[in-house]
């Protein structure tokens, strides 16, 4: 491989959300698929390191038995013949449709990887920031170009002044949504969960579980082992001063 080619695939790799190792298995795949379209062919072995692309042709349906003499002695119809091409035989429509397709499986791997990352936050407490808020829904920054959404019923009414643009803020995890390319998640202040979420994210060790919630009030958890009153006010401070009780029994 290139110097600059291992340069560009480093620097896509720092602007994603994709390993090294993940963004070179793309370029591979865009080129295997751009020459299997050119060839005709349902087969093509990429070496991105000796810039080679290995199409495997039919005798018989790709190409004929005096084409296949070309490559191979004695074909007959059926065999396989491999033929190898360096990258630099390729015209610039090759290259600019690898190129295209290149760009489409890194969106496609990108949402991915972010949609496995974010399934495993659901049901858990987040950071966000806010980046818009109209009258039905507020937009949150996720990072890793990740759209938060927290529609109107899941909104603490009572706390509705706090939210706005540029508030940094935890949110509780309720779905994750794929729409080809992009990735959204669904967020709430208001489920009941939420404050027994932070609990767990401040102390990951404690077992909880909510008993009642009188949203923007005052909630009411279950904690096994107990833990210290200043985790319960952190929790507090988090939900704009929502009271939580720890129930005895």
């Amino acid at each position: 491989m290139s110097d600059l080619t291992t340069e560009a695939l480093t620097r896509i790799a720092s602007e994603t959300s994709l390993p090294y190792s993940t963004v070179r298995y793309c370029l591979e795949c865009s080129v295997a698929q751009a020459a299997c379209e050119f060839f005709g062919v349902r087969d093509c072995e990429v070496d991105v390191d000796a810039r080679t692309v290995i199409p495997s042709f039919y005798v018989g349906g790709d190409m004929d038995v005096e084409e296949a003499e070309l490559f191979t002695s004695t074909p007959v119809r059926h065999d396989v013949v491999p033929a190898e091409f360096t990258f630099d035989m390729f015209r610039r429509d090759f290259v600019d449709r690898t190129l295209e397709l290149f760009s489409g499986i890194l969106r496609e791997v990108e949402a991915d990887e972010l949609e496995k990352k974010w399934r495993k936050q659901v049901r858990k407490a987040v950071e966000g920031v806010i980046q818009e808020k109209s009258k039905d829904r507020i937009e949150v920054d996720l990072g890793d170009d990740t759209n938060g959404i927290m529609l109107k019923p899941e909104w603490t009414p009572l706390e509705v002044s706090s939210y706005r643009e540029g508030k940094l803020m935890l949110f509780y995890v309720l779905k994750v949504v794929r729409r080809g390319s992009a990735v959204d998640v669904y967020l709430s202040r208001g489920v009941p969960s939420f404050p027994g979420a932070i609990l767990k994210m401040l102390a990951p060790w404690v077992t909880v579980k909510t008993v009642r919630r009188l949203r923007g009030r005052k909630t009411w958890l279950k904690v096994r082992p107990g833990v210290n009153p200043d985790l319960l006010r952190d929790v507090s401070s988090y939900l704009m001063g929502e009271v939580v009780e720890i129930v005895r029994r």
